[in-house]
């Protein structure tokens, strides 16, 4: 069956969601002090506190895989609290977000000495030159994009990544998890006739999301769904091309 123009409705407003959370978010945590502080991974299983949430993101996936010589792709960036925590260990990083809002409270959270910030339309990464950077991470951004988003990146991010190592790190929810079974549960009656939030979380799985690694040629070096039970996080090699499904 061909797919026209006409059988298209608009789709998920992430860009507007997360506009206006950055908007309303000082009065919603009046007594925080960066946007993201909110997320302290304590829902996820992860943590019970911010503290805890970052020195286990720090240690179990930056510390450990990212070098201080490299240049750091971070697409989806919210606040800028996992930016702060890259920078601490690469050399450069470019903070790539739909929500221009999002990009400036982390500009303004973390200046912009070794950073750049690119927005984003959610579908390209050409504003991104290819061959420029060294790692890829996204974290805390794909729980909350529908599975043909994800592969849509999936596809793109390869090609602009460097050198022999290309090495992503990429985390997302996973309903098959029981945590994620009950985030999915307190939130399908409100997401129905393909309409979506654009902060609700996806409909995703470990397995689909090993499915789109292999199919296009990922290196798979760690599969980890115990350090975020909800959750699924992979660190994994980009391939040096792609071939898209037909």
């Amino acid at each position: 069956m061909e797919h026209s123009q006409e059988g298209y409705k608009e789709g998920i407003d992430y860009e507007g969601t997360w506009d206006a959370y950055a908007k309303a978010w000082q009065n919603l945590h009046p007594d925080l002090k960066h946007i993201g502080d909110e997320w302290i991974g304590q829902g996820a299983g992860a943590a019970q506190s911010l503290a805890e949430y970052e020195a286990l993101i720090e240690q179990k996936f930056i510390a450990s895989y990212i070098k201080p010589n490299e240049k750091v792709l971070e697409i989806g960036i919210g606040g800028g609290k996992t930016s702060a925590l890259l920078l601490k260990h690469c050399q450069e990083l470019v903070c790539a977000d739909i929500s221009r809002e999002m990009l400036d409270a982390t500009r303004s959270r973390l200046g912009e000495d070794r950073i750049s910030y690119v927005k984003l339309d959610g579908i390209s990464l050409d504003p991104i030159p290819d061959a420029s950077i060294d790692v890829c991470f996204c974290y805390d951004t794909m729980v909350h994009l529908e599975p043909r988003d994800i592969f849509n990146y999936l596809t793109q991010i390869p090609r602009k990544l460097r050198g022999d190592r290309r090495l992503c790190v990429f985390h997302h929810t996973n309903i098959l998890s029981e945590l994620g079974w009950k985030k999915f549960a307190s939130e399908w009656q409100f997401n129905l006739m393909g309409k979506r939030h654009g902060s609700s979380f996806s409909v995703m799985t470990d397995n689909i999301m090993e499915q789109f690694l292999t199919r296009l040629d990922y290196q798979i070096i760690l599969k980890d769904r115990q350090s975020v039970p909800r959750d699924c996080v992979w660190i994994c090699q980009a391939p040096k091309t792609v071939n898209l499904p037909e």
